[in-house]
């Protein structure tokens, strides 16, 4: 009898776990049968990449210009590369 507080707290405790395991394979169930649908892309390399495309669709931009705007990307991207391998590294 006097293990009881902890017997209590023990069935507490693996009646939770069964919960969120059943309430988890109940969750990869349903998004196996319905399928991932992800949204609109966010962040800085979605919108550099938005970018890129409207650059190359867009008609009333010359061609050289076109040219340096993409060297410009170009270094920023080895740029963030370059910061992205630094952090990565420490």
């Amino acid at each position: 009898m006097e293990n009881l507080d902890i017997i209590i707290l023990t069935t507490v405790v693996v009646v939770l776990f069964l919960v969120f395991i059943l309430a988890t394979i109940k969750e990869i169930n349903e998004d196996a049968k319905k399928g991932f649908k992800g949204g609109k892309e966010t962040g800085p390399r979605a919108d550099m990449m938005e970018f890129i495309g409207r650059l190359f669709s867009d008609e009333k931009i010359e061609p050289t210009r076109k040219k340096e705007l993409l060297n410009i990307i170009k270094e920023k991207m080895s740029d963030i590369e370059d910061e992205s391998n630094k952090k990565g590294s420490l």
